[in-house]
């Protein structure tokens, strides 16, 4: 089976996301989609590497950047070349556009041709019920822990150059690579904590609104795509 796997900007759910990605692609041919936020978010919690390994031809992880403002991409869909499309994780951003029928980057775009050619769509939403849920936030600097050390050995060792001590992790550089979390003495670099964020009403609603769109089917585990696959092929 073909399948396009988009991926938005949420850090929610984008563990599970990846391991059944990883699991599917065993079977299946995956390619990959990144909007924009989608392939920052990839790159902060140090995933991009695991992308390129699950899917080894780089023609088929396709980003934003690079489709604008066309997105030819969307053709291979139009020419149902693809059997299944998934989004996860699905921001509350994406989930309100397709609702409202807007197609304005490469991943609504992907779904909006998906419809028009009646191709199954699989969406898991990050904002599913409105309520407190947990999340984990991406590697960042506490300042109140950082002391300043001259010479600083996570900034020394950065490749990427985006530690600044006492200031800041640059998520537009960073690539989660761990180098600092690993090499900093006095614990000031955090990872994986967990957080309390609110899922407003409207997005909560939103995410209900998907059901009702054709050729859409909504689920809430990323591990709970495999058994649509199954259900797909009888």
């Amino acid at each position: 089976m073909n399948i396009m796997w988009c991926i938005t900007g949420a850090g929610h759910l984008l563990k599970e996301s990846i391991e059944t990605m990883k699991l599917i692609s065993k079977k299946h041919d995956i390619t990959i989609i990144l909007s924009k936020a989608g392939e920052e978010v990839i790159k902060k919690y140090g995933y991009y590497d695991t992308l390129k390994r699950i899917q080894k031809d780089p023609n088929k992880i396709i980003r934003d950047k690079e489709q604008e403002y066309s997105y030819p991409i969307s053709g291979k869909i139009t020419n149902k070349k693809q059997d299944l499309i998934v989004v996860t994780p699905t921001t509350a951003n994406t989930t309100a556009k397709i609702v409202n029928g807007i197609a304005d980057n490469l991943v609504t775009n992907v779904v909006a041709q998906a419809g028009k050619s009646q191709i199954q769509t699989i969406i898991v939403p990050v904002d599913q019920k409105e309520g407190i849920v947990s999340t984990i936030l991406p590697i960042f600097l506490d300042l109140d822990k950082c002391r300043n050390c001259t010479p600083c050995k996570p900034e020394d060792l950065c490749p990427q150059k985006a530690f600044k001590a006492k200031k800041v992790i640059d998520q537009q550089k960073c690539d989660g690579c761990n180098i600092c979390y690993s090499n900093c003495k006095y614990d000031a670099v955090i990872l994986d904590k967990v957080i309390k964020i609110y899922i407003r009403k409207i997005d909560a609603d939103n995410t209900t609104k998907l059901e009702n769109i054709e050729s859409i089917t909504t689920v809430f585990d990323p591990k709970q795509i495999p058994e649509h696959l199954k259900d797909k092929k009888r």
